[in-house]
């Protein structure tokens, strides 16, 4: 399976840690925080995929009803 990366966010990604890391001087807390935002990532990239799937669902229910 091919996977597509966004640059974008990978850049976002990037400058984040490299200010928590210019911050915190520790690799472990920019380590922590870089499993925190990927987690929330993944968390809302699952919550609205649910979401539109399931608004899919409803749309064509009604197509086929009528």
């Amino acid at each position: 399976m091919k996977r597509f990366v966004n640059w974008k966010e990978f850049a976002v990604l990037f400058i984040v840690i490299g200010c928590v890391f210019y911050l915190s001087k520790s690799l472990l807390i920019t380590g922590g925080i870089l499993v925190l935002l990927l987690l929330i990532d993944g968390l809302l990239r699952e919550y609205d995929n649910k979401r539109r799937g399931e608004k899919q669902a409803d749309e064509i229910r009604k197509k086929l009803e009528e």
